[in-house]
């Protein structure tokens, strides 16, 4: 039988080997330093795609007294940033959670996303352009 070749001109990792008793093996330098190095991400970084099917983002809207009324959300966006969450509204766009708190960020996500998974959303635009409180039913 012919040995299977890779596509990949890269190199296969290869796993330690074990020991034989399958005790835990010391970590290498190397190992250690990539184990415990931090990934920072961008502050405010934005999705810049749309979820697949969504129509275009309709104008945003300038002034506070306007309400965005019986919307989807499509999709939810977030990185490993502080309060860096956003929601992709039907006939909005992608629109930021409020980022005052992190109670009310994680508060406001979790009422996205459960107009994510069902039912309509209605919450008042704000003159920052971000969402700031969620009417779900």
């Amino acid at each position: 039988m012919a040995a299977s070749t890779s596509p990949s001109s890269a190199p296969a990792a290869v796993a330690p080997a074990a020991s034989p008793d399958n005790a835990p093996q010391p970590l290498t330098p190397d190992q250690l330093h990539a184990a415990t190095a931090t990934v920072t991400a961008e502050p405010a970084v934005e999705p810049v795609l749309s979820p697949p099917g969504a129509p275009q983002a309709a104008a945003p809207v300038t002034t506070a007294a306007a309400w965005q009324s019986n919307k989807k959300v499509l999709a939810l966006w977030t990185n490993n940033a502080d309060r860096n969450g956003y929601a992709f509204v039907d006939g909005v766009g992608w629109k930021r959670l409020a980022t005052n708190s992190d109670s009310v960020h994680e508060a406001l996500l979790m009422l996205a996303t459960s107009a994510k998974l069902a039912g309509s959303v209605t919450y008042p635009e704000a003159t920052d352009g971000r969402i700031h409180e969620i009417y779900l039913w």
